[in-house]
C-alpha cells in the first residue's frame, strides 16, 4: 500500500460476552440492551461530529434478542447504514469455540447474522471471528458466502501470552472462561493487507518492534503515559486498522453493569469522557478514515 490509509472497525459484542470470557453467570435481562441503546449511538454520534466511516462488526443473537423486545436496537443499526457506516458478520452465537464446530454448524452460524444483517438492508461483505480465532476451515466457510475480506487477525504474540494466562488463572480460581486457548496463528503473521486464498485479510494494528495490541482497551483505557505512547505509535503507522469493542464508549458508572464485570473489565473503570476524548484526539489526528469493503475494492482495483 502506497498511501496512507485508517481504517475503523467496531466489534458489537453484547454483554454476554463478556461474561463468558471472565466466567460469570449470564448477565441480568436488562443488560441485553445496553450495546446497542447505549454504547452504539455515541459511536455513531462521535463518527458524525468527525466525519469517520466505520464498520461495525455485528453478533447476530444480539439482533434477534433485541427484535423480540421492541426493536430499539435495530433502529440504531439502521441508522448506522443510513449514516454510511458497513455492517459485518460477528457470527450468529458469537461462539468463543467456533473452530472447533463441524462445517455445517459453522456455516448455519454465519447464515443465520448474514440474513440478520440483510434483513436490515445491509449487504455484508466481511467477517470477523469471536475471540480473533480462526483456520483455513472456518475461513472457507467465509469464501462460501461469497464475502471479499476476512479480518480476524490480531498479530499480537503478547496478546496471545496474556489471554492464555487469563485463562489459566480463570481455570485455577474454579470459573472457567470461555475464551479458546488454541488459535495461535491468529495473533502471528503479516501486519499489512494481504491476500488469504481468495479472501483479504484486514488485521487490526499493533506497534512495530513488541507488536503491542493498537486496540480500543490500550488506546483508550490504560495510563495517560502508555496511552500517549501508542497513540503516537498509531499516528505513524501508514496503514493504521484500529479495532473498538462496544464497551470503549460504555459508561461503566451509569449504564447499570453488573459490579462483578466492572472490577475485570478496564473499559468500565475508565470515564467515559477521558474515553471519547483521546478516541477523538486519535480520528482527528488520522483524518479520513475508509471501511474496510472500500478498502477491498480499492485493492481489487
Amino acid at each position: 500500500m502506497r498511501e496512507p490509509c485508517t481504517l475503523v472497525s467496531v466489534d458489537l459484542d453484547d454483554v454476554a460476552c463478556y461474561h463468558a470470557i471472565h466466567g460469570l453467570g449470564e448477565p441480568a435481562p436488562e443488560m441485553h440492551a445496553l450495546v446497542l441503546e447505549r454504547c452504539l449511538p455515541r459511536f455513531l454520534d462521535l463518527f458524525a461530529e468527525l466525519n469517520v466511516k466505520a464498520t461495525f462488526f455485528v453478533v447476530g443473537r444480539d439482533l434477534e434478542r433485541d427484535r423480540a423486545s421492541g426493536a430499539k436496537g435495530e433502529a440504531v443499526l439502521r441508522r448506522a447504514l443510513a449514516d454510511g457506516h458497513e455492517l459485518a458478520n460477528h457470527g450468529h452465537a458469537h461462539a468463543y469455540d467456533l473452530v472447533t464446530w463441524s462445517r455445517d454448524a459453522v456455516r448455519a452460524d454465519l447464515r443465520a447474522c448474514d440474513a440478520a444483517l440483510r434483513e436490515l438492508g445491509a449487504d455484508p461483505l466481511g467477517f470477523r471471528a469471536p475471540g480473533y480465532t480462526h483456520d483455513t476451515a472456518l475461513l472457507e466457510v467465509v469464501r462460501e458466502l461469497g464475502y471479499a475480506y476476512d479480518s480476524s487477525s490480531l498479530p499480537s504474540p503478547l496478546y496471545y501470552a496474556a489471554k492464555l494466562g487469563a485463562i489459566a488463572l480463570y481455570a485455577i480460581t474454579g470459573r472457567p472462561s470461555r475464551s479458546l486457548a488454541r488459535g495461535a496463528s491468529s495473533f502471528m503473521g503479516s501486519t499489512a493487507p494481504h491476500r488469504r486464498g481468495e479472501l483479504w485479510e484486514l488485521p487490526m494494528s499493533v506497534t512495530p518492534r513488541l507488536r503491542l495490541p493498537l486496540i480500543g482497551t490500550s488506546l483508550l483505557c490504560t495510563p495517560d503515559g502508555i496511552a500517549r505512547r501508542l497513540a503516537e505509535a498509531a499516528r505513524r503507522l501508514p496503514y493504521f486498522h484500529l479495532e473498538l469493542h462496544a464497551l470503549d464508549l460504555a459508561d461503566g458508572e451509569r449504564d447499570g453493569y453488573a459490579p462483578a464485570l466492572r472490577s475485570r473489565q478496564p473499559e468500565l473503570r475508565t470515564a467515559l469522557p477521558l474515553k471519547q476524548r483521546r478516541l477523538r484526539s486519535l480520528l482527528l489526528d488520522r483524518g479520513v478514515t475508509t471501511r474496510l469493503r472500500d478498502l477491498v475494492a480499492a485493492l481489487d482495483g
